[in-house]
């Protein structure tokens, strides 16, 4: 396929049409066509999609070129430059509503030919990436279920996913231009959500948990900095993480469930670190060792066996610790506060993957 842009003329004199066809092929262009009607110049155009249209205003036929760029505009986003011998006022005003690329007026040299052609073809290639650039940030903003928004710094919505569109139920377009503090009143959003007097002094992200009704969101705000060092508008981030909140508050009941039946257990219960180092023991475990309320328990499970089982305290422990929910039985002899010994008898297990506990556990009784 060739690399040459192709250009297709629409001109109803012959002689000029096949002067312009000349002028091209000189200049490097390729020619995808002539018409010299409006009405063939769109059929012939929809067939050849050429890169650029050169188009005379005054046409023959129902058609002049005016109404034809309007269409090519429309309908296949091709860029159009106007050709014409004489130009007056409303014609131009006519001319600028189909959005040309270009405007000659006849007679022009082949330099000016060429320099609206390649004009043309660049702003033409530059509408498209921005286009394409929108239309894959319009994809991403609206790929998500965190309201994303754009506000100035006088509230005012500036852009809107379809997320908090339909939370507010709305479209992205309606809200365009409304008051953000709207939503507010319509609890969709806080005030510190639309930056309610927000002072950010030059920090680049502002981030906070925020509750609103019975539900809470992560909020992150980043500030856009004019010229003058004010900010202009705020870009906002607003994430639903109630079900985490509701975790995390799951959890620290758990917790405490667990410490309390610790704590509460007649038999001894250790709750043990993957390096063996203790998370928690009942107070059972202490009074076996008989340490005194002002003495420290050591570090480690493994530094209160005995120096004569420590090897099988070890190999059990490991062997456990490598196997997600084993349990294994065990006796250990453990030294006492004041050097003597006890003897313990329990169930070594692995409960890392339960939520619940999360860790290596000894449920055991003293012999």
């Amino acid at each position: 396929m060739s690399a040459e842009p192709a250009i297709f003329v629409v001109e109803d004199e012959a002689i000029v049409a096949s002067d312009i066809r000349e002028t091209l092929l000189g200049l490097g262009y390729r020619v995808a066509g002539s018409a010299k009607t409006g009405e063939a110049a769109i059929e012939s155009i929809e067939r050849a999609r050429p890169d650029l249209v050169l188009m005379d205003i005054h046409l023959a036929g129902a058609m002049d070129g005016i109404d034809t760029a309007g269409q090519i505009h429309s309908r296949f986003g091709i860029p159009v430059i106007y050709l014409t011998a004489y130009a007056d006022r409303d014609l131009l005003e006519r001319a600028k509503g189909t959005q040309p690329f270009g405007y000659l007026i006849k007679p022009y040299d082949e330099r000016a030919l060429h320099s609206a052609i390649e004009i043309a073809l660049y702003k033409h290639r530059m509408e498209r990436r921005l286009i394409e650039s929108e239309e894959t940030t319009r994809v991403m903003v609206n790929a998500t279920t965190d309201f994303l928004f754009l506000i100035s710094a006088d509230g005012r919505f500036l852009v809107v996913n379809e997320t908090l569109a339909e939370a507010a139920g709305s479209s992205p377009d309606d809200l365009k231009g409304t008051s953000a503090y709207d939503l507010v009143g319509l609890k969709v959003l806080s005030p510190r959500m639309v930056c309610w007097h927000l002072d950010p002094k030059g920090e680049k992200r502002i981030g906070f948990e925020e509750q609103l009704g019975h539900s809470w969101y992560d909020v992150i705000i980043y500030p856009v900095y004019g010229k003058s060092g004010l900010a202009e508008k705020y870009a906002v981030s607003v994430r639903n993480i109630t079900a985490k909140k509701q975790a995390e508050e799951q959890t620290k009941q758990n917790a405490e469930y667990l410490r309390t039946m610790i704590e509460d257990a007649s038999e001894v219960v250790i709750m043990l670190n993957p390096d063996g180092t203790f998370a928690q023991q009942s107070p059972s475990f202490r009074k076996a060792l008989d340490y005194p309320a002002t003495e420290s328990l050591r570090r480690s499970f493994f530094d209160h066996v005995t120096i004569a089982e420590f090897q099988q305290a070890k190999q059990v422990f490991s062997e456990v610790l490598i196997h997600p929910g084993m349990a294994k039985p065990i006796q250990l002899k453990f030294e006492r506060f004041d050097g003597s010994f006890i003897s313990i008898r329990g169930i070594l297990s692995n409960q890392s993957d339960n939520p619940f506990v999360g860790r290596i556990v000894l449920n055991g009784w003293v012999e």
